[in-house]
């Protein structure tokens, strides 16, 4: 949720409660001259009242107290609080036992409605001036209070007050920051680190064997990528030297990772020069929370100091294949030394097919409207020469 648009975020309900609290008791105390406890029960924005539970089956007297070029406040008393206030008011015990909100006397109607005016110019005292509010989208929007009335020997009842949020003074809650990043420097947690990545054909990846080195194009012996949740940087390792291999020649490279041609199973398809994505990760890597704040600082790291050298070859996120952390002319390669599925593989092939299927069948579509096209115009022009009267030139 956008908390910036939550009203109800970082609000000290506390100060809220009391206010409102202190305000309504008082002018119910003062109106009605008797005494009571007051409890807020619930604070929403439901733009419908049944959407709140605890006034399910609930009737309303309800007023609408008009405010000058703005959206009016609405007051709600429950039909058992204006039962209890007016039996006990008027000292009618019967006059609660037969009380309906319909059949109302002119007398009641006036108590309410006054009742309503005089709570709503209590409330006014500690809401936004209406001079100083100036009508916005928060102005058709309402925040509702309710709460639960109890009246000595008469039980308990509802006032519900609806008030533009606009209108609403909120203080917010002032935070203190009860830990700081040093008190978790020593905590544990789990990231994924990427050496880096290459395109090879599908007839390689199928004949990948143990002790083939896959070469990665697409890296620097001197970073590598770590990754944990959003977080994704590259950072700087020191260069083990055991890793190293003495390959100066890159053809000798080339002939080290690719299998040769006189090797591959002579049953190639028209597929197998398709280029597929693999990617080398480590497992998982634990380090604590302090590594990696340093790690996000640019510290240079030992790579023997934060994960062993095995790594392991993806294809589609799917892990085909383990092996070793080798260093080739200054970029990674993997020296395989377990096979694991080819299934991966296959799943990565038919995408690259289905992909080159589509783009293909999206060209021709293309070449052939452009034709269309083209003929239509060549018929405009023909039937336009066709429709020329050259009569007009003969004398």
């Amino acid at each position: 949720m956008d908390k910036s648009k939550n009203i109800f975020h970082n609000i000290n309900f506390n100060a809220l409660k009391t206010s409102y609290q202190e305000v309504i008791k008082s002018a119910i105390e003062k109106y009605w001259q008797i005494d009571i406890n007051i409890i807020l029960e619930a604070v929403n924005d439901f733009r419908e009242l049944r959407q709140e539970l605890l006034t399910v089956n609930t009737d309303f007297f309800s007023s609408q107290i008009k405010v000058e070029k703005h959206n009016p406040i609405i007051i709600r008393l429950s039909k058992k609080f204006a039962g209890n206030i007016l039996s006990t008011v008027l000292e009618d015990d019967a006059q609660n036992r037969r009380f309906k909100l319909s059949t109302l006397t002119k007398l009641e109607t006036k108590l309410l409605n006054n009742f309503s005016e005089f709570l709503y110019k209590k409330i006014d005292t500690i809401l936004y001036p209406i001079k100083d509010v100036k009508l916005t989208d928060d102005s058709s929007k309402y925040l509702n209070f309710l709460f639960l009335i109890q009246i000595p020997n008469k039980g308990s009842s509802r006032i519900m007050l609806s008030i533009p949020k606009d209108r609403l003074i909120l203080d917010e809650l002032t935070k203190e920051q009860t830990f700081s990043d040093e008190d978790f420097i020593t905590s544990n947690t789990f990231v994924k680190i990427k050496a880096g990545s290459s395109r090879i054909t599908l007839d390689e990846l199928k004949n990948l064997s143990k002790d083939d080195i896959i070469l990665l194009e697409n890296s620097n012996s001197t970073s590598l990528k770590l990754i944990s949740g959003d977080l994704a940087i590259d950072f700087n390792v020191k260069t083990d030297p055991s890793i190293i291999l003495n390959i100066d020649d890159e053809d000798e490279v080339e002939e080290n990772i690719r299998i040769e041609e006189n090797e591959v199973n002579m049953s190639k398809n028209l597929w197998d020069d398709i280029q597929i994505e693999v990617s080398a990760e480590f497992d998982k890597v634990k380090m604590t929370i302090g590594e990696l704040k340093q790690i996000t600082k640019g510290q240079v790291v030992d790579l023997g100091s934060v994960f062993n050298h095995q790594i392991s070859l993806y294809v589609e996120n799917k892990k085909i294949a383990k092996g070793e952390l080798v260093i080739i002319n200054d970029r990674y390669a993997v020296k395989l030394n377990e096979i694991l599925s080819a299934k991966p593989v296959e799943i990565a092939a038919k995408k690259e097919v289905e992909k080159e299927q589509k783009e293909s069948a999206e060209q021709k579509q293309q070449q052939t409207q452009a034709q269309e096209q083209e003929q239509e115009q060549q018929q405009t022009q023909e039937t336009k020469d066709e429709d020329f009267d050259y009569s007009d030139f003969e004398k």
